[in-house]
């Protein structure tokens, strides 16, 4: 008696789709956006949607707009302020010439 390794195959297929149905859910509904997306939209549709159209594509550039003022807050609490900057760099600067002049006079 000879398996046929096609018909095992399949098997295993269907074994693996029961066994993760989430793949399947998500393989039909790439399907579906494909197929939606070859079909034209009729006049009717876009007279409908394009009102939830609009409210979706206002709340995501709002969201967005936030997102981006949260993260630049956050960024500029992190970093030292130009006043702080500038001390910072001062006494760095300040310490190297020290460094240079110690170094001078022991030369």
């Amino acid at each position: 008696m000879s398996t046929n390794p096609a018909n095992s195959q399949k098997t295993g297929q269907s074994e693996s789709l029961t066994e993760n149905p989430y793949a399947l859910v998500a393989g039909g509904v790439a399907l579906g956006v494909l197929i939606g997306m070859l079909i034209p939209r009729s006049q009717k549709e876009r007279e409908l949607l394009e009102p939830a159209g609009r409210q979706i594509a206002d709340r995501v550039t709002g969201t967005v707009q936030a997102v981006k003022d949260a993260g630049k807050a956050e960024i500029d609490s992190l970093l030292p302020s130009k006043e702080a900057a500038q001390d910072r760099v001062g006494a760095l600067f300040g310490n190297l010439v020290d460094a240079a002049k110690g170094a001078a006079q022991k030369a």
